[in-house]
């Protein structure tokens, strides 16, 4: 489904809430009813963004592939912010419009259901913005967070016991609460499905001091070069949760393959899993592959592990002979981080368009390109930034720098892909 046509509908939801709630409330009444007309504005536009953020984190194919993941992800973390700061502007006006109106609160069955729910999501999205720097394992984190598809059919609750039947409000929460349990019943199935059709580890492969590759068996899937998945580890009897990898492995390859680096709870046990062990993939998922676009020839900018979705590109060039040019600049701290570094060499020696630049930040006897990649390197290395794409993939910092030195250079945004990917 098109981004433009997503956000459209977005723009209708969030219209329709607007015109509801205009329709719902007497503009006659002045001094400090205005405060429970602010109260009820915040409530259905609230609702809507928290909505959002359950479609935007469910992996819906048909949604992702206008948009990608990397960037629906994004998009519902904004959305989970903006719905929890206005239904909290909610709550607070009405408490006030009810202290100064009523003197009292009048917390009702329903009214704790809506304050249940509040202190809720509240929980976990302050869970979900501190728990690495409170050092609380990815599981954990996700597991509590799972709690918000319990806490939306409570605060349901308590709207529709406040709300009369056949006003247009009540026909948004209804058509809130049936897309809601669409997306919960997709999710299932989707579980459901993946259990149904498990892969098998065929190779653990160490690629570097901390750097593994695993390899899998099982039902084919189409991809593009420079896809991801999700990927759940079944080891010793014990389920992982699923965490999202780059597909290492060409398409034109017999076996998935991802390349993880030992970086995080889940990742410094990759080297664990044993042939044999079983899997569930959910694939494939993003936009990030030189395949969607094909204005111009391609350079890489790659940052550490970040070369996975570049060697799943190379691959496929190598494999398919594509008469093809491209570059590929690999940052690196040092040579002993390098993994693939062999079969770049003879991608190299055998594409007679294929360049690669390697460059190391903190390497002094390195005898290649030494620092950061800056504009001055990347034009060193190109006779021109004219007719060229730009694909950029590395840790979060890295890729916005990289992006800033392309656009010093005067590279228009719309020449310059990158996979931006933070949990």
């Amino acid at each position: 489904m098109k981004s433009r046509l997503v956000t459209a509908v977005i723009a209708l939801l969030l219209l329709y809430a607007l015109v509801s709630w205009a329709l719902s409330v007497d503009f006659a009444l002045f001094g400090h009813y205005y405060l429970r007309n602010l109260s009820l504005l915040f409530a259905p536009l609230g609702l809507v963004f928290i909505f959002l953020q359950f479609v935007f984190v469910s992996r819906i194919k048909m949604i992702e592939k206008g948009f990608g993941l990397d960037r629906m992800f994004r998009w519902h973390r904004v959305f989970g912010r903006l719905g929890l700061i206005l239904v909290t502007l909610h709550a607070a006006l009405i408490i006030v419009y009810r202290l100064i109106q009523f003197g009292a609160t009048f917390f009702d069955l329903f009214i704790w259901f809506g304050i249940i729910a509040l202190l809720g999501f509240m929980v976990t999205a302050g869970i979900a913005s501190t728990y690495k720097k409170i050092g609380l394992a990815y599981e954990t984190w996700r597991n509590i967070h799972l709690a918000n598809y319990v806490l939306f059919p409570v605060v349901m609750i308590h709207v529709f016991y406040h709300i009369s039947p056949g006003t247009m409000l009540y026909y948004l929460w209804l058509l809130l609460a049936v897309l809601f349990g669409a997306v919960v019943i997709y999710r299932v199935i989707r579980i459901i499905t993946l259990r149904r059709n498990p892969y098998r580890v065929t190779e653990v492969r160490q690629e570097a001091d901390d750097i593994w590759s695993l390899f899998f068996a099982g039902p084919r899937i189409d991809y593009q070069p420079g896809q991801f998945m999700f990927v759940q580890l079944l080891r010793n009897g014990k389920l992982s949760s699923a965490h999202p990898f780059t597909i290492s492995a060409s398409p034109t390859a017999e076996h998935l393959s991802i390349t993880p680096k030992q970086l995080g709870d889940f990742t410094m046990t990759i080297k664990d899993t044993k042939v044999g062990d079983r899997a569930f993939i959910d694939a494939p998922y993003g936009v990030f592959s030189f395949l969607n676009y094909g204005r111009g020839e391609p350079v890489f900018f790659a940052g550490g592990i970040g070369i996975t979705p570049f060697m799943s590109m190379l691959r496929y060039m190598y494999d398919q002979k594509l008469d093809q040019k491209a570059t590929l600049f690999w940052a690196n701290r040092s040579e002993k981080n390098l993994c693939f570094k062999d079969e770049l060499e003879k991608m190299q020696a055998e594409m007679p368009g294929f360049r690669v630049i390697l460059v190391m930040s903190d390497q002094p006897d390195w005898e290649g390109e030494k620092g950061h990649i800056k504009g001055s390197l990347i034009l060193n290395h190109l006779e021109s930034i004219e007719g060229k794409e730009f694909f950029v993939c590395g840790p979060p910092a890295m890729s916005r720098a990289v992006i800033n030195e392309l656009k010093q250079l005067n590279v228009s945004p719309l020449m310059i892909h990158s996979e931006l990917f933070e949990l």
